[in-house]
């Protein structure tokens, strides 16, 4: 299965309902609707994380979208800064918040941005400061959309940033739509998944000689389409599937709890079944390279499917056990 059919999928979902863990400090400018019949909208932000970086910043521009008639509408969402890392796993920030417009259909959705120059604009903070970031077209690009009379509609754009954020040799980022999706806040849920230390001890020990000098291991788990069946079709995050292998979909990196319980969560995915799969050579797949054909990573783990289920409204977690699990922790 094609990255671009899944992406495809995600797009295809019609906004229904609302849901989600939103924010409602954000600005509400009304579409003119003459006497029209009406719905409402709103969109939340939410990002998958990447290591190495303390805060991604956007500074969001216009909400920009086509009507039926070919029409484009352009609405200020006045200048928001959303950093990106405060709004993880199931946790997202609403940036339009029931916003009026006529029913109908829309398409060419997406939220412009004030590119990062240096002094304004998006950028990204690391261990070596403040960078400017430019965000690929200018935009994220949202989900096409269809407005019903008198019902609310609230759909999520996920972030990737690992799959995304890129930096050059001179620490300027750009961040590219590569892991980016749009879902229907009714029909989405979320990922737990409770991580084998078992798996984690093995993994390491097993490439004991990839691990570079005063460095750690990058552990993180790869979510695939259920066309995945085996260890040996999991492939690296590459923008192009390669010959025998299926490109990850997600990622998200492994973190620790308290107790030293290793967990992830990945965010706003679409019902439906999925593969898991595990490696600890996060730190060797270049989401540009292919990794697994031409380079050193390779994954260690199949943890199996898991089918992601929205509940009555959406927004349900999902707990999964990868291997023998971490004896039921979920973080903390």
């Amino acid at each position: 299965m094609r990255r671009s059919n899944f992406i495809l999928l995600f797009l295809s979902l019609f906004l229904m309902a609302c849901g989600g863990n939103d924010s409602n400090n954000s600005p509400s400018p009304n579409i003119p609707t003459t006497g029209n019949p009406t719905g409402t909208l709103s969109i939340a932000l939410s990002d998958a994380p990447m290591k190495g970086v303390s805060g991604v910043m956007l500074q969001l521009d216009e909400l920009v979208m086509t009507d039926e008639s070919n029409v484009q509408h352009r609405y200020s969402l006045q200048g928001q800064h959303v950093d990106l890392i405060d709004y993880q796993g199931r946790h997202s920030l609403k940036v339009v918040d029931e916003l009026t417009m006529p029913v109908g259909n829309y398409h060419n959705v997406y939220m412009s941005v004030i590119q990062g120059d240096g002094n304004n604009g998006c950028y990204v903070e690391d261990g070596q400061g403040i960078h400017a970031m430019q965000v690929q077209d200018g935009r994220i690009p949202l989900m096409d959309f269809a407005v019903v009379a008198n019902q609310h509609h609230s759909f999520t754009a996920e972030i990737g940033l690992y799959m995304g954020l890129h930096q050059d040799q001179e620490y300027n980022y750009t961040l590219s739509h590569h892991g980016t999706w749009s879902v229907n806040n009714r029909f989405m849920g979320h990922l737990l998944g409770e991580m084998d230390p078992q798996w984690i001890a093995e993994c390491e020990a097993q490439n004991s000689a990839m691990l570079p000098i005063n460095s750690e291991y990058m552990h993180l788990a790869y979510l695939y389409p259920n066309t995945v069946t085996s260890l040996a079709q999991m492939g690296d995050v590459h923008d192009v599937m390669s010959a025998g292998h299926i490109s990850a979909i997600a990622v998200a990196p492994l973190k620790q709890d308290n107790a030293g319980n290793w967990y992830f969560e990945m965010g706003f995915l679409p019902e439906g079944t999925y593969r898991v799969g595990y490696s600890c050579l996060g730190d060797l797949d270049e989401p540009h390279r292919n990794d697994i054909n031409n380079g050193l990573f390779t994954m260690f783990a199949d943890a199996g499917t898991v089918t992601i289920h929205a509940g009555a409204n959406g927004g349900s977690q999902t707990v999964m056990q990868c291997g023998r699990g971490n004896g039921g922790h979920h973080g903390g």
